[in-house]
């Protein structure tokens, strides 16, 4: 009977633990999964976005370029009639030249060199301000009377120099097709000339103010 006893308890024993293990193992099969494995294509996927971003701001600005060169375009041509209007890459071409003339005159002003800037004065505009009648004549313009000119070289020192030196020029206007002026465009979009360019035989001279 004792032996019997003992038995009855080794397999009560035995169903204890065995009911007592089996909730750990699922608790194991139920936690194994959860496993975020997915965070690798989230990132792929964000960086797709954040590239597909870039190719349409990138996209946007060159068409808003492309829309601001058409309006300069427009202002820098409306004076001409369409008998006399030049294409897009003329004025680029003409824009291009006068800027780099003036960007040239600017340290030939530095310099205070006569002899250099009169290779960028047109022929006609060398004459009148060889003339002392002339010279007279917008002496009395003048708003400093203290200033005497007498001759050509007293006025690119001190007329021409003073008004021009160092201010920002960005933009062109057409008169006609060989007349441009060079401006500086303000903050409230109105315009101040600071050249006027005529080109003879192809290629862009300074035209001085007559009076």
């Amino acid at each position: 009977m004792r032996k019997i006893h003992i038995l009855f308890l080794l397999i009560l024993g035995v169903c204890f633990i065995s009911c007592g293990s089996a909730p750990v193992a699922e608790k194991e099969e139920a936690e194994a999964p959860v496993v975020e494995e997915v965070s690798p294509v989230e990132e792929v996927e964000e960086i797709d976005e954040v590239q597909d971003v870039d190719e349409v701001e990138l996209i946007n600005e060159e068409v808003s370029t492309l829309e601001a060169d058409d309006d300069e375009y427009i202002r820098s041509t409306q004076a001409l009639s369409a008998e006399e209007l030049v294409t897009k890459d003329e004025f680029a071409e003409d824009k291009a030249e006068i800027l780099r003339i003036i960007k040239e005159l600017q340290k030939v002003m530095e310099k205070e060199d006569v002899e250099d800037w009169l290779k960028y004065v047109d022929k006609d505009s060398k004459n009148f301000y060889s003339n002392p009648a002339n010279i007279r004549k917008v002496n009395k313009k003048l708003p400093n009377k203290a200033i005497v000119l007498n001759g050509i070289g007293d006025y690119f020192k001190y007329v021409f120099i003073p008004s021009r030196k160092n201010r920002e020029i960005t933009e062109i206007r057409y008169i006609s097709k060989t007349n441009t002026k060079a401006v500086q465009v303000n903050e409230d979009g109105s315009i101040t000339r600071y050249y006027q360019f005529i080109k003879v035989n192809g290629k862009w001279y300074v035209q001085l103010d007559r009076v």
